[in-house]
């Protein structure tokens, strides 16, 4: 077995299937030229952000891209033999295609490809393992603490056909059909071994639109979305978002990270019949800038114990940010990415639009989980406008140059 990659190695390749840097997805990148790739770094390929950014897994490299598609596998197979021949298959042949994407790009390897005469859109692509693939491969024992299913919530209304999963597939680009085209190619590749579970795709503003292409996005209640985020630069950035794992069944998740997926369905309805002011309160920022309660800028930090004349809290009690910070988290921290979706009407006319969340961590335990419980347990008023009806965690495992996927030396 070969050793996992270094805690002190690079951070780079995180997740994208485990090919030479892995940030693979950036596919194609030399359809778009240097002049391009200055003049709009969300142009440039993944890979080549990821290293300048300080080597995230490409779901994390900046700048974000404007759309996104995850998707849940389950591997076909009935005895633990089967399964374990399945997820060789798929993860090699993962393997095998992303580099050849990235250097020709889908519309060089399809004949008549949808993604002709298109720059590759910071296409990048990460993937994931669930623990449900190690259980039913027969592989209990590499199965890491954090990798444990994550608690049940008071306010879950979760759908199980949204839920879980035995791999995950996480496709970003500026361009929805490069992404498209992408996810088609990539669960071809999966063929009779695999099928698709469940799926969601998300977008958030293009910076083509954006009268600040570096302002924090607004998701779809219009509110600005991902302020308080770790940043690649921070010198916490890497023990908050990367495992370490020191035994030898556990060594292929060293360096890694761990996503937590979430289906949050928005009651947009309801939310904007509340006047500005009481869509404030129940965040706890200001619509205009996003600026705490009481603040002045988007980026200044919450006054908790701030008061108003007639002593009640200028950042309400049940306030999302209040039961958000770190105050009420014991310090958890995750870096979070929000993409909003929007797939139409039900027949009966329930609207099916709200927010794609991801949460990637060291250890969901003392991110994602301890979040959501203060939300949950400290009465979120958000709970009364938002709905979660998906859940899954994926492990994300890190990559050396020229190493194949970690799992597959166990497989």
């Amino acid at each position: 077995m070969s050793p996992g990659p270094s805690r002190r190695g690079l951070f780079a390749g995180l997740g994208a299937t485990g090919i030479a840097g892995l940030a693979a997805g950036g596919l194609a990148g030399h359809a778009v030229t240097e002049g391009t790739r200055s003049e709009n770094p969300a142009l440039a390929p993944a890979h080549a952000r990821v290293r300048t950014t300080g080597g995230p897994p490409p779901a994390l490299a900046l700048p974000t891209p404007a759309h996104v598609h995850v998707l849940a596998l389950d591997l076909n197979g009935e005895e633990a033999p089967e399964v374990r021949r399945a997820a060789r298959e798929v993860l090699q042949a993962w393997d095998d295609h992303v580099p050849a994407l990235h250097e020709e790009g889908l519309s060089g390897l399809v004949e008549g490809s949808p993604t002709q005469g298109l720059h590759p859109a910071s296409l990048g692509v990460t993937t994931g393992v669930g623990a449900s693939l190690l259980e039913r491969a027969g592989l209990p024992g590499h199965r890491t603490e954090e990798m444990a299913d994550l608690p049940s919530f008071g306010t879950d209304e979760l759908e199980p056909e949204h839920c879980d999963g035995d791999l995950m597939l996480h496709v970003g680009a500026e361009d929805p059909v490069v992404v498209s085209s992408a996810v088609d190619h990539l669960v071809g590749l999966a063929g009779e071994h695999a099928r698709v579970r469940w799926a969601l795709p998300g977008f958030r503003r293009s910076t083509a639109t954006a009268h600040d292409p570096s302002a924090t996005p607004r998701n779809l209640m219009g509110q600005i979305d991902g302020t308080v985020n770790p940043d690649p630069a921070e010198a916490l950035f890497d023990t908050q978002v990367r495992a370490v794992h020191g035994p030898p069944d556990l060594a292929w998740m060293d360096g890694g990270t761990y996503v937590v997926v979430r289906r949050i369905r928005m009651l947009l309805d309801a939310w904007f019949a509340r006047g500005a002011d009481e869509r404030e309160a129940v965040i706890g920022r200001r619509l205009s800038d996003g600026a705490p309660l009481g603040g002045e800028h988007e980026d200044d930090l919450p006054d908790l114990a701030a008061r108003h004349d007639d002593g009640t809290p200028v950042v309400p009690e049940h306030a999302h940010i209040r039961l958000a910070s770190p105050e009420a988290t014991l310090g958890a921290r995750m870096a979070r990415r929000s993409f909003s979706y929007d797939l139409g009407w039900q027949p009966g006319g329930r609207r099916r639009a709200g927010m794609l969340f991801t949460a990637w961590q060291a250890d969901p335990r003392r991110g994602f989980t301890a979040v959501q419980r203060s939300l949950d347990e400290g009465g979120d008023a958000l709970n009364d406008y938002v709905r979660h009806e998906g859940s899954a965690l994926f492990a994300v495992p890190a990559a050396a140059p020229g190493r194949t996927h970690p799992l597959l030396d166990h497989l």
